[in-house]
């Protein structure tokens, strides 16, 4: 038997006992506008999870809790596109990391990755039956009920936290001495982050962290006096703007899949990529089961994509700075942009860089194009 519903309707703890007590096995796909994620089931224990978010992937997790580099990363994904081994199986090949460390970081990313829908107020949920995963994966199990507790914690936590980081775009500020011997190498990377400039997105984006972890690191430091939040840089989200972890703001209304598809024809066709691609995700998140929508959207990025490739976005290319770093930290920068600048050397391909980039692939190459156009960087063949 299958189930579907919103989680506006029916809670996630709900929905998990469900699972469990019926022993299922299957995939549970969740989709709150933003971010799809796959739970995945057997015999009504979770096994594995899967989420579009980039910062969930296995790879950039692992990098966000200090266990392997970006060089590390970068290596494994170009030997992924060769063999058909998954990535962290290659990790464990070459040395990246022990077999032991990999299988608890692997169920430490699908607990967190459950923990973070318990604060989604609303959610479309689907169950598929017998829907299994990869029989390749490294084996897990985790207990429904320890997961649903944790869960509770987890959104009792985050409202703690929200009101002293209401937002990403707040700046931690150094008060006092942020050293702990005894932390975990991902708290002390988001710590040593720590500059009295950077604000929270941009720490998540540097450490490959979610803005939980980072949140929660930064929280422990404030408990302890040694760090005060000051107000987001961008006078457009004052302090308070995010009172919820996922309070999503877009540019557009609550509309129907093809009211959503006509605007993005009509950006597309202005040439306002961010804005169409805005709009072909809200399409694709309210008709997620709709054949025609789905190759509307997947024809609609593929055309952002051509454009691109046609304004000179070829990964293959080699970025390099046209003005100097001094000149770029007086700008206002994005955190995406500020991301993408500082991985720039001269040696690395754009393709490189998306690799290593915890942000979606199509998302980065939009920031290539606008740092281009900006004029800030250059795109050079390799050799010339």
């Amino acid at each position: 038997m299958s189930i579907s519903g919103n989680l506006r309707t029916m809670e996630l703890s709900e929905l998990l006992q469900w699972l469990n007590q019926g022993k299922k096995s299957g995939t549970l796909i969740v989709d709150d506008g933003r971010v799809n994620k796959k739970i995945y089931f057997e015999k009504g224990n979770i096994v594995s999870s899967a989420s579009n978010r980039p910062s969930e992937y296995l790879g950039h997790f692992l990098v966000s809790h200090g266990f392997i580099t970006e060089a590390e990363l970068a290596k494994a994904v170009e030997i992924q596109e060769t063999t058909p081994m998954l990535l962290g199986k290659i990790l464990v090949t070459i040395g990246g990391i022990s077999e032991e460390d990999l299988r608890r970081l692997l169920m430490l990313k699908t607990e967190e990755s459950v923990y973070d829908m318990f604060s989604w107020e609303e959610a479309e949920f689907r169950f598929v039956d017998d829907e299994r995963i990869d029989r390749g994966m490294i084996p897990i199990s985790l207990d429904v009920t320890g997961i649903i507790l944790h869960g509770m914690n987890r959104l009792d936590e985050w409202n703690r936290i929200r009101k002293y980081i209401p937002s990403s775009g707040c700046i931690p500020v150094a008060v006092g001495f942020l050293d702990e011997p005894d932390a975990e190498p991902g708290e002390r990377q988001i710590l040593r982050l720590v500059d009295d400039d950077r604000t929270v997105q941009e720490i998540c984006l540097e450490s490959h962290s979610s803005e939980f972890f980072v949140c929660q690191t930064l929280f422990q430091q404030i408990e302890k006096g040694r760090l005060k939040i000051v107000r987001p840089r961008d006078a457009q989200a004052p302090v308070g703007a995010s009172p919820t972890p996922n309070s999503h703001s877009t540019d557009m209304p609550v509309l129907n899949a093809e009211a959503l598809l006509q605007a993005a024809e009509r950006h597309l066709e202005e040439k306002t990529y961010e804005r169409a691609l805005r709009h072909l995700r809200a399409a694709r998140s309210l008709e997620p089961d709709n054949d025609a929508v789905m190759t509307q959207v997947k024809a609609g990025e593929e055309r952002i994509r051509s454009s691109l490739r046609e304004d000179g976005i070829d990964v293959s290319r080699i970025p390099r700075l046209s003005r100097s770093v001094d000149e770029l930290t007086g700008l206002r920068l994005s955190p995406e942009e500020g991301f993408v600048l500082s991985r720039i050397d001269g040696n690395y391909d754009i393709q490189s860089i998306l690799k290593i980039s915890p942000m979606d692939q199509l998302d980065a190459q939009l920031v290539f194009h606008k740092l281009l156009k900006s004029g800030h960087i250059t795109l050079e063949a390799r050799g010339s």
